[in-house]
This record gives structure tokens, sequence and C-alpha cells, in this order.
């Protein structure tokens, strides 16, 4: 209990000390150590790579770490829960049953057979797996989300980035036609493709 309110308390605190400092000047930024950075620090702390991407932040863009710190946190708290909660049951109904095996009397789940708490034991284990595939998933979701929204806020989007789609007809040796697309990449004035 101490411990998850420290915890929630260091949060706190990091939230404020990176939404205190000022916007970045994205021209001067070493860009790969900045998305680095923030993937870092939502892997050490979730939603800190967030926090730490609205640094970068386009004006023209609104905030999303309204919505995307909750969900985060959310996420995280309901899938530990389940984990929590899916190991208690197999840990209970285990030891139900294995005490009927030792030959002592119902306890707890007087309504099941040995063979269905057998039943029941393997659907907690199957649901606690779950659980922690998911919180996994959740974690890594919120530290791939930071890595991407930090390369999208620093994508160049300039005036010498185009494309171009062209549509041809080849009619080479043969009678037939044969329609093709092109697309031609031209980026800061140089033609790639």
């Amino acid at each position: 209990s101490i411990m998850i309110r420290e915890f929630f308390v260091l949060i706190i605190c990091s939230v404020f000390t990176f939404n205190s400092q000022s916007q970045i000047n994205i021209d001067s930024l070493d860009k790969e150590k900045f998305i680095k950075k923030s993937t870092v620090m939502s892997a050490l702390i979730p939603g800190a790579g967030q926090i730490h991407n609205t640094k970068i932040k386009p004006d023209h863009v609104r905030s999303r770490l309204w919505w995307k710190i909750p969900v985060i946190y959310g996420g995280i708290t309901t899938t530990g829960y389940f984990i929590y909660f899916n190991q208690n049951e197999f840990k209970n109904i285990r030891t139900e049953r294995l005490n009927r095996q030792n030959g002592a009397a119902p306890n707890i789940y007087a309504f099941y057979s040995s063979s269905q708490l057998k039943i029941l034991q393997e659907e907690y284990r199957r649901l606690r797996d779950i659980s922690v595939i998911s919180f996994i998933g959740f974690y890594l979701l919120q530290v791939i989300d930071a890595n991407v929204e930090a390369n999208l806020f620093l994508f160049d989007t300039d005036d010498n980035l185009s494309l171009k789609m062209d549509i041809k007809n080849y009619n080479g040796t043969s009678k037939l036609f044969i329609p093709s697309l092109t697309f031609t990449y031209t980026f800061n004035n140089k033609m790639l493709f």
C-alpha cells in the first residue's frame, strides 16, 4: 500500500516535471536521441514517453495526454488486477483440491466435486496466463505508442517532399495492352524513383 502510494506520487511528480519544461526547437534537435529517450522513458515509467513527446508536439496538434495517460494506467491496473484475482482463485482451488486428496473434508468449494475443481483450476490458470499476456501486451503497446508518436512529430513534412502518380501504357513487342502505375518520389528536389 505504501509502495503503491509512493509510486503514484513519483508518477505525478514526473508528469509535472516533464510538462514544466518548455517546447524544444525541432530544427536543432538530435531526432534519433529524442526518439530513443521517449521510448526508454516509456519503458521505465509507463506514460513518461508520451509526456516527453509533448515537448515537440506541433502547435496545431491537440494534446492527447488527457486521455492517453488514464488509458495507459487504467489498462495496466486492470490487467494487473486480473492477474492477482485469477492467481488467488487458482491457488485457493488448488489448495482445496489437494486437501481433499489428502482426506480433508470439503471446505470453501463444497458444492464442487474434485473433478470439477480440477476443471476450475485449469480455467483459472488459463485466465491468469491470458491476463499476464494482456499485461505485457498493454505495456509494450504504450512503449510502441511513445516511439511512434515521437517519430510522427519529428517527421519532415516540408514542401520539398512530393509524390507523383503516372499511368502509362506499355505495348512492348506483343500486341497486348499492359497498363502500369508509376510512382515518382521527389525529396529535396532529387528524384528517388
